[in-house]
């Protein structure tokens, strides 16, 4: 089964983008653990991962920058907003374009380095927000909501591409499927 690629955006686009950066939002406010460095641990990264691996790394860009920033808006933290889109938005971006073919090692290295990235950038937020001391306090809190995500985003990767095997990606062309 090799996966389906477009090149471009369609008028289709726009409503998955909104429904989708909307799922983000709500899981990324459903599960909140507050951190020392008044932020939280949240389940973003599941929603990150898999619009990455489902929809490509631009449609993966919008709803892992929008989700959880958004959430940060409407949930009292709007000193991260902005941080968030950047950070989490090129997590996704970073991950859709460097997962090309949907094989373990793919998938592992692809999405760490996502990770990593993430980790590193919400540390430097962190700091800049509330001191360097605290923020790495975070790392730890911060790789484990990478990891969860990374997981739970996969397998829901994995469940609606076998439920669903039409499923389009934008960008990246000559995505192989996962076997």
């Amino acid at each position: 089964m090799t996966a389906r690629t477009q090149k471009t955006l369609t008028a289709g686009t726009i409503p998955l983008i909104a429904i989708m950066t909307a799922v983000t939002t709500v899981l990324t406010m459903f599960v909140k653990i507050p951190t020392p460095t008044r932020g939280y641990l949240n389940l973003s990264d599941t929603m990150i991962y898999f619009a990455s691996f489902a929809f490509g790394p631009w449609v993966g860009g919008i709803v892992g920058g929008l989700g959880p920033a958004l959430s940060d808006l409407i949930s009292g933290y709007p000193q991260w907003a902005i941080f968030t889109f950047v950070i989490d938005g090129l997590q996704a971006v970073i991950v859709g374009l460097l997962v090309r073919e949907f094989k373990p090692l793919n998938v592992i290295l692809g999405s760490v380095v996502a990770g990593v990235w993430k980790v590193f950038g919400y540390f430097i937020a962190g700091g800049i927000l509330s001191g360097w001391g605290p923020a790495l306090g975070e790392i730890v809190g911060n790789s484990f909501q990478m990891g969860v995500g990374l997981i739970v985003g996969f397998a829901l990767f994995a469940a609606v591409r076998k439920a669903y095997p039409p499923l389009v990606r934008l960008g990246n062309l000559g995505v192989a499927s996962a076997s």
